[in-house]
């Protein structure tokens, strides 16, 4: 197949041919004689070469948070004849960038060498990721003629939700289960904080005899601690289209997957369990459990998490009753777009889980959309109020955080300390 180069060359020639003949001039037909003859020569050497090469595509990383970087290496060994020119390109999916190094390259090949290329990929947003195609094009010297070839090898990676940092926030289950944890019950039991004392019985253990106090009352006392337990949280991320305001990369649904992703991490490092729902166009839940394997597995939910389905918000009222422990402490994140979750949350109070609401704003997110102007800033206006009057009537049920996205969310979470009413 001609090249761009050679299309020109053969259309130049095709042109004298044809200005010759009408002007029945036997030197303009013989100008176009040899760029018919080098384009001849040309392409029935790249016919006759035969090209046998390996391709392999190397990543560094198969797990990376999102804002980092991937590197990806290209080797290229030829295995038949030598190779003028190479010309390979990895075609990249969609959100992906570029910032070092070239992901094209131009290649000359003797018999039996390799020869490498590689750069870096900045990934921004969440998901899973493949490079699958690459093309390879062979072209002779002059770059007149080229032969195509395919390359269909897979390479995945996956980019989860960066985790924030969150120290000084405290938020911690309002009840607490008979597992151990770090959670303070105002319980005698296994602790490291001294509740009281008490007179000593058969079978405590020598360590725990308190021998001042015991000199004191010429009796042996026993240091009593306070329990420190764990509890249960179940997150609920309100990804449906409703909720999503802003760009791709800057919507609700996906500062929801980081705050998710975040409050996950505390809570469990707090050796509580965490369960997760996901509202779209189904409903996905992940059961309470412990753990770094629980945080994996929450994040590879949260990875395929996109903005779809239009399902009332009461349905996550009637799983969370069904199928979430009473104790649970219930973290909605939404954007608070639906009226309705008024009533949903209300209920839930009702029934005596303990909710906070994290409510990334949508105003903020509605204005990086719209160029600057007295309609826009009276609209900014109308829709804080609105907001404002929604979060008013959800405050008399639950704790609410107006978070504004631009923010780090430990500044937001730092208000919603841990309820002091633990049992």
């Amino acid at each position: 197949m001609r090249s761009r180069r050679g299309f020109w060359l053969a259309g130049a020639a095709v042109a004298c041919i044809i200005t010759g003949m009408y002007l029945t001039s036997g030197t303009v037909v013989a100008v176009s004689l040899p760029i018919v003859v080098y384009l001849g020569i040309m392409g029935l050497f790249l016919e006759k070469q035969k090209t046998e090469l390996e391709v392999e595509r190397r990543v560094s990383d198969t797990r990376i948070m999102a804002g980092d970087s991937v590197q990806v290496e290209i080797l290229v060994r030829n295995r038949g004849e030598a190779v003028e020119l190479l010309e390979v390109e990895d075609l990249l999916p969609d959100y992906v960038a570029v910032s070092e190094g070239t992901n094209r390259a131009l290649l000359s090949l003797d018999e039996g060498e390799e020869c490498s290329f590689g750069y870096t990929l900045r990934c921004p947003l969440r998901g899973r990721y493949k490079l699958e195609s690459m093309k390879l094009a062979v072209m002779d010297s002059g770059r007149l003629h080229r032969s195509e070839m395919g390359f269909s090898g897979t390479s995945e990676f996956s980019v989860v939700a960066k985790t924030e940092h969150t120290k000084g926030v405290n938020i911690a289950p309002k009840r607490t289960r008979n597992w151990v944890g770090m959670i303070k019950s105002r319980r005698v039991g296994i602790g490291t904080e001294f509740f009281g004392l008490r007179d000593y019985v058969s079978g405590d253990e020598l360590r725990r005899i308190n021998w001042k106090a015991s000199a004191r009352r010429d009796i042996l006392l026993t240091n009593e601690f306070e329990s420190e337990c764990s509890g249960d949280a179940t997150l609920i991320l309100d990804a449906r289209l409703e909720a999503n305001v802003g760009t791709i990369e800057d919507c609700a649904v996906e500062h929801g997957v980081r705050a998710a992703t975040t409050i996950a991490s505390q809570i469990l490092k707090d050796k509580n369990r965490v369960g997760l729902i996901v509202l779209r166009d189904i409903i996905d839940e992940v059961y309470p459990a412990f753990g770094k394997r629980q945080f994996y597995k929450l994040s590879e939910h949260l990875l395929d998490v996109k903005p779809l389905g239009l399902l009332p918000f009461e349905n996550v009222g009637w799983m969370v009753t069904s199928y979430f422990p009473l104790e649970s402490q219930i973290i909605v994140i939404s954007a608070l777009t639906d009226s309705d979750i008024v009533t949903t949350i209300g209920d839930l109070c009702a029934r005596g889980y303990d909710v906070v609401v994290l409510s990334p704003s949508p105003v903020k997110l509605e204005s990086q959309l719209v160029r600057d102007s007295g309609s826009k800033s009276r609209a900014a206006k109308i829709l804080e109020m609105e907001r404002l009057n929604l979060i008013s009537e959800l405050g008399r049920y639950a704790r609410i955080v107006d978070w504004d996205p631009d923010e780090p969310l430990a500044t937001a979470l730092r208000g919603v300390g841990a309820s002091r009413n633990r049992r």
